[in-house]
């Protein structure tokens, strides 16, 4: 059985990942990004020294490739012809080559709500939106989006940043003074230490509220 988990929704992702390992009985780990075909063939070929069936986990084998087809096809034609069952784990949505590749395959995809990226691109300082579900999933964002807006407010475009995607958080950015960003910044490392260590009596929800009524002039 082959199953793959990917989308960039990471935390979930990767907890279900995490839970996979956890309940399989005999397990391998694979760095997807050293791997080749030589020496994926090897280690899926290879049975558990145990004598019973165990399960591949391979991290991030596809995402280097990008619209390498053929290497692609090659790789995926290797899972389908192992022995053992194979989980894997790509941190960012796979096309649809690796999933048509792969066959016969368990497609967990693990997606952002399109309306916390509306509710991230309209943040300004002139703007104040309550946090509604998934605060975990909007605190993150939240946090990212202000580190990114700082490296762009000062000439750094982020990694990963497709050109439509850094022209438009750099409009975004120039709405706020650098001080204000760091001081925002500061802020939500200071309400992610007090969640993590249990120092807040509020919940992480109306942690994040307060910092946007806070931030709201």
């Amino acid at each position: 059985m082959i199953t793959i988990l990917h989308g960039d929704q990471i935390e979930a992702s990767r907890a279900e990942y995490n839970r996979l390992k956890d309940a399989a009985k005999q397990k391998e780990l694979l760095d997807g990004k050293a791997l080749d075909e030589t020496n994926l063939t090897q280690a899926l070929s290879s049975q558990s020294m145990f004598g019973g069936e165990k399960t591949v986990f391979i991290d991030n084998l596809f995402g280097k490739l990008g619209r390498k087809t053929k290497l692609i096809e090659k790789l995926a034609t290797i899972i389908k012809n192992s022995p053992s069952d194979v989980v894997l784990w790509e941190e960012k949505e796979v096309g649809a080559t690796v999933i048509k590749s792969l066959g016969k395959v368990d497609v967990k995809l693990f997606k952002i709500p399109q309306h916390i990226f509306q509710f991230l691109d309209t943040l300004t300082p002139d703007t104040y939106k309550r946090v509604g579900d998934a605060p975990e999933l909007v605190f993150f964002m939240l946090t990212k989006r202000i580190r990114q807006l700082i490296q762009l407010r000062d000439g750094v475009i982020p990694e990963g940043l497709q050109g439509w995607q850094a022209s438009r958080l750099t409009a975004q950015a120039k709405v706020f003074t650098m001080e204000r960003l760091l001081t925002m910044y500061k802020q939500l490392l200071a309400i992610e230490f007090s969640i993590k260590n249990g120092s807040s009596p509020f919940t992480l929800a109306q942690l994040t509220e307060q910092f946007l009524y806070d931030n709201h002039s």
